[in-house]
């Protein structure tokens, strides 16, 4: 089952989505622009993935696969210190 979580960012999408796919490197694929896409990515636990669209300041992700060990919770955590980061 698909988990959905909502994250505010107020600033520049394009310049986030860039540095999110610097950050993944040879760990994860983030395809889309500054209004949807999608990404997936491997953990030292299994894969990952999911999409996400972006609508003014709401980035809406939802997480389609994840490792059975790691929580939604600590899914929406990494994506929030990520933002933070950014």
């Amino acid at each position: 089952m698909a988990n959905q979580f909502s994250l505010n960012y107020p600033g520049d999408k394009t310049q986030l989505l860039n540095k999110i796919r610097n950050a993944a490197g040879d760990k994860g694929k983030l395809a889309g622009d500054e209004s949807q896409g999608n990404f997936e990515g491997d953990t030292p636990l299994g894969k990952f993935a999911g999409s996400y669209t972006i609508e003014g300041d709401t980035i809406n992700v939802t997480i389609d696969k994840k490792p059975f060990l790691v929580s939604n919770g600590m899914i929406q955590d990494e994506f929030e210190k990520a933002l933070k980061k950014a």
